[in-house]
């Protein structure tokens, strides 16, 4: 099975992958809410989450999928309080058929309240 890595601008030089393809699988590395600025996006973990979705979006179109393909997502937050907010703006994204989840709760080695990781599946 012959993997494909898919890379955007900006990551040249750097020890990972946005994502990888593997077969019928896709492999998205953790993400968190850089706006176009490279900063952090303002408006708390609602705000990042939406980032997050909208580039996990970009990235899975580029390797040939959609958000509707995902079937495992791992959540990272920097703090418990903000499970709620996040929660309610994840679901959004996922309204039938949620894909498998984990949340943690865990410093991030950034200024950022959530990172998340898909992996997403093609085949029939």
């Amino acid at each position: 099975m012959a993997k494909q890595v898919i890379s955007g601008p900006g990551m040249e030089g750097l020890p990972l992958s946005e994502a990888v393809r593997a077969g019928d699988f896709i492999y998205v590395s953790g993400m968190v809410g850089f706006g176009p600025d490279g900063r952090i996006v303002e408006g708390g973990v609602a705000a990042e989450t939406d980032r997050i979705m909208a580039d996990a979006a970009d990235i899975l179109k580029r390797a040939g999928a959609s958000l509707t393909d995902i079937v495992k997502v791992s959540i990272c937050l920097t703090k418990a309080d903000d499970f709620a907010a996040f929660n309610e703006a994840y679901a959004k994204y996922f309204r039938k058929d949620p894909p498998a989840r984990v949340s943690l709760v865990a410093d991030l080695t950034i200024d950022a309240r959530v990172e998340m990781d898909f992996i997403a599946y093609t085949g029939k």
